[in-house]
């Protein structure tokens, strides 16, 4: 026993600079394309914001971070359960258009994760394979194109100033949320990473800032007019799932960004220049 080396003493886990360097490398890097993302959106208006916001902000840069540590096969999984769980993301939508110009921001906010959260925990839950998906998020961008009236809404021209709190909110609560589902990925499985990676973060902040800015009828005007555009996030998860094992992971995603982009080019250039000049 006297013999024995003296016990080592563990640092712990997180302390480790292997896994915090690359974890505060993915914070930042997803804080600054979210906050950039949102500042542009908040001062589009309405229609060219949502355009904005459709965009994969906070999942395209979760995704790059996923592909550095996963194979292709959880990827597409994960991609898949990200694709079946856009019906929350319609929920979300639909519940907090229906209350914001009723309700406090933190209320409206509350009632439309309220919705979100338990349609998103039943996809998490379900044995999802790509037919079912596919009617899943029918069936629930039916019900938004039904459903959702979202009130007109111009930006004011002496807009509220932007405050270092507001970018910096965005910056942590996006980051965070990335690098740890990112992180854990492997203990947590692909379904509960793709739902993860998918929470509506970016409508979340950009929500409760211009509902508390310009009010809850500029919120719901935004938050409303992105139902046409997340066909292109739609694009992007359908491509990364079906892309990501024949190609590889890298080609897939810049793929699956492309069809993004294309989306909202296609529905930008439909807008027209008299609808362009009317949205900003």
């Amino acid at each position: 026993m006297c013999g024995s080396p003296p016990p080592q003493r563990l640092s712990p886990p997180l302390l480790d600079p292997n896994i915090l360097l690359p974890l505060l490398a993915k914070m930042l890097a997803t804080a600054l394309v979210v906050v950039s993302a949102s500042v542009a959106a908040e001062r589009a208006g309405s229609v060219l914001g949502a355009l904005i916001l459709a965009l994969p902000i906070s999942a395209g840069p979760g995704y790059a971070f996923l592909a550095l540590r996963a194979d292709d096969a959880f990827v597409a999984d994960t991609a898949l359960h990200s694709f079946a769980v856009q019906g929350a993301i319609v929920a979300f939508l639909f519940v907090y258009v229906s209350v914001a110009q009723r309700l406090s921001a933190a209320a409206s906010l509350a009632a439309a994760l309220a919705a979100w959260l338990p349609c998103a925990v039943i996809v998490q839950q379900l044995d999802i394979g790509l037919p079912v998906a596919l009617v899943l998020t029918a069936a629930s961008f039916t019900f938004g194109f039904l459903f959702i009236r979202s009130p007109a809404w111009m930006p004011p021209s002496n807009r509220a100033r932007r405050g270092r709190a507001d970018l910096i909110v965005r910056a942590v609560i996006t980051g965070v949320l990335v690098a740890v589902v990112v992180t854990v990925s492997d203990a947590i499985g692909p379904a509960a990473t793709g739902v993860a990676l998918v929470f509506p973060v970016s409508l979340t902040t950009i929500s409760w800032i211009m509902h508390r800015r310009y009010g809850g009828a500029a919120a719901a005007a935004v938050l409303g007019a992105t139902l046409r555009p997340l066909f292109g996030f739609l694009a992007f998860l359908l491509a990364l799932h079906l892309l990501a094992e024949p190609i590889g992971t890298p080609l897939a995603l810049a793929a699956a960004v492309g069809c993004s982009v294309l989306w909202s080019l296609v529905l930008l250039a439909r807008l027209g220049p008299l609808k362009r000049a009317h949205a900003r």
